[in-house]
């Protein structure tokens, strides 16, 4: 199965999205999202989840 981790800071761009190696996860065509809630807001979520979404249509598929 291949798998994608890609990590995105608060405030960061799609173009410094970070793609790496991700782990195995139960099943497959499945997306495992974690997100660390300490100092975000709903709104900082959906934020970062537009820059991902810029990222995935921005660069080529399946990322490296």
């Amino acid at each position: 199965m291949a798998t994608v981790k890609l990590t995105l800071k608060q405030g960061q761009r799609a173009d410094q999205v970070v793609a790496s190696a991700g782990t195995p996860i139960a099943g497959s065509d499945a997306i495992e999202l974690n997100i660390d809630t300490t100092d975000l807001s709903k709104s900082d979520v959906r934020n970062m989840l537009q820059v991902l979404e810029a990222y995935i249509h921005k660069n080529k598929w399946l990322p490296s």
